[in-house]
């Protein structure tokens, strides 16, 4: 483990993905964010320095990446943004697709805010990025990619090679500005077997995480998704650390990866729309229960809260979140 997964070890606090419910909580628009580097970098180091969580999380991401790619994408004024289309239909076209510049748009404004941000926030900053296998599915539609894996390997390697390579350089600007962890996202492995897991997003990862953590720079694995029945083959990986959604069984989660490396969930993201508190609190309350055993687990929400996230919601968790704490 290295010295920031051990400082939200030894810290304690919640790692809540609360970026988007924050952005609304200042009456600014998402587009505006996401778009304009210099003020998503002061509503970055606003949350850290506001927000009683162990680190700053901008986002789990699925969007970003693909409209690099080319993807239409629209960026709304109080929503998730949203893909269109996917950009190709045949494994023929793989080849053809071209990898964006790190200069263009909106990978050069993402990765500007967090150079911007960095030197003024005194927590770590994770940033999100969208993993291999499900950025393959984004780019070539979920359906068609999972049987493109199958029917065609060759094709599908070829793409996920050009993926990956194209993340390792996104997330190696990412950590020269200053990112202190990459959060990867890979909900859509979720949805093909353990062994395609290993054989079409593992394998990737490993890469990835081989070329970029190190003694500065942590990569945690994010699934929302239910992978239960996956997490052999997730603990596998080399990542100081996991996320999980509210699907997951921590319990095992937590005894495959050991002492050395933070698990993070898994209080359920929808829980937080229209709630007055009273079921945050209650799945605060369980989950430190079931989890406070492990010095390596760390309170966080499954996956990104929504920009329409309930205030009291959000208060009631951390409120739930610090009495938790109190009595460990």
């Amino acid at each position: 483990m290295n010295f920031i997964m051990e400082k939200l070890k030894n810290d304690g606090a919640p790692v809540p993905c609360l970026f988007y419910p924050i952005i609304k909580k200042k009456n600014l628009s998402v587009a505006e964010i996401l778009l304009d580097s210099q003020k998503q970098a002061d509503l970055l180091f606003e949350i850290g320095e506001e927000v009683p969580s162990g680190a700053v999380v901008r986002m789990t991401e699925l969007w970003c990446e693909a409209a690099a790619f080319g993807m239409e994408c629209k960026i709304g004024e109080d929503d998730f943004p949203s893909l269109g289309q996917p950009l190709v239909s045949e494994p023929e076209e793989f080849e053809a697709l071209q990898v964006p510049a790190l200069d263009s748009e909106p990978l050069r404004s993402m990765i500007e805010a967090v150079r911007l941000a960095a030197p003024r926030i005194k927590k770590p900053l994770i940033v999100g990025v969208t993993g291999p296998y499900t950025l393959g599915s984004v780019l070539n539609g979920s359906e068609n990619f999972m049987m493109n894996c199958l029917a065609d390997p060759e094709a599908a390697e070829k793409l996920l090679v050009k993926i990956t390579g194209f993340l390792v350089e996104y997330i190696s600007a990412y950590k020269a500005a200053g990112a202190s962890a990459v959060m990867i996202a890979e909900p859509s492995a979720a949805m093909i077997s353990p062994a395609m897991m290993e054989e079409f997003s593992n394998s990737y990862l490993e890469k990835i995480i081989s070329a970029l953590q190190d003694d500065h720079f942590s990569v945690l694995y994010h699934n929302c998704g239910n992978v239960t029945a996956h997490l052999e083959v997730i603990a596998a990986l080399p990542a100081h650390g996991f996320h999980f959604g509210s699907d997951v069984d921590l319990c095992k989660a937590l005894e495959l990866t050991g002492n050395d490396r933070l698990v993070m969930g898994n209080v359920d993201p929808r829980s937080f729309l229209g709630t007055e508190g009273s079921e945050i609190e209650a799945s605060v309350r369980s989950l430190t229960e079931k989890y406070s055993a492990f010095e390596n687990w760390r309170l966080s929400t499954g996956c990104d809260l929504s920009p329409s996230a309930s205030p009291k919601g959000i208060q009631a968790f951390f409120e739930a979140a610090s009495q938790g704490r109190q009595t460990r």
